[in-house]
C-alpha cells in the first residue's frame, strides 16, 4: 500500500470538517429559555403541532384555558439538579447519580403535572373534538421509532437466530 493511499480516509476526514466548519448553521442548535439544547426544527415542529391541533380541534371559548394549561405544561422546567457542564467535572461518581436520579424524580413529576392537564383538556372536549385529538395523534407515532415490536402471540421469547 502506498503512502498516499494510506492518507485518504484523514484527508476524507479532514475535508468533512472543513465543509462542517465553512456552514455555520450545521449541526447548530440553540437554547430555550431555560438554557437547554434546542435543535432549530424541534421547537418549530412542536409549535406547528399544537397549531395544527389548535384549528383541528376548534375549541371553544370556555376549552382555551384547559388548552393553554395543557400548552404550558409541556415545556420544560429546570430541576433543581440541573448542573453546569463545569460544576459537573467537580462532583463524585456517586454526587452525578443522585444528580441523575433527580432530574428522573423531577421529569417524572412534570409529567404526572402534564398527564393531569391532559385529562383535564381530554374532558371538555366532545365526541368529535375526542376523535380528531385522538386521530391526530395516531398519525404522529406513525414513524419508525415509534412503532412497537409486534407482540408474543406466546409467552415464550421467540429463538435467536
Amino acid at each position: 500500500m502506498t503512502y498516499f493511499s494510506q492518507q485518504i480516509p484523514a484527508l476524507i476526514f479532514a475535508a468533512g470538517l472543513g465543509a462542517m466548519a465553512a456552514n455555520p448553521a450545521f449541526g447548530q442548535s440553540r437554547c430555550d429559555d431555560m438554557g437547554h439544547e434546542v435543535h432549530h426544527g424541534q421547537s418549530k415542529m412542536m409549535e406547528q403541532h399544537h397549531e395544527q391541533l389548535h384549528q383541528a380541534l376548534k375549541l371553544t371559548a370556555e376549552q382555551e384555558p384547559g388548552w393553554k394549561k395543557l400548552i404550558e405544561s409541556e415545556q420544560h422546567k429546570p430541576s433543581v439538579a440541573e448542573t453546569k457542564p463545569q460544576d459537573r467535572a467537580k462532583l463524585t461518581v456517586p454526587e452525578r447519580a443522585e444528580r441523575r436520579l433527580e432530574r428522573a424524580k423531577a421529569h417524572q413529576a412534570q409529567m404526572a403535572m402534564h398527564l393531569a392537564a391532559l385529562k383535564a383538556f381530554y374532558q371538555t372536549l366532545t365526541p368529535e373534538q375526542k376523535k380528531t385529538f385522538e386521530e391526530f395523534h395516531a398519525k404522529r407515532g406513525s414513524g419508525m421509532r415509534h412503532k412497537q415490536p409486534p407482540p408474543h402471540t406466546s409467552g415464550e421469547m421467540p429463538a435467536a437466530k
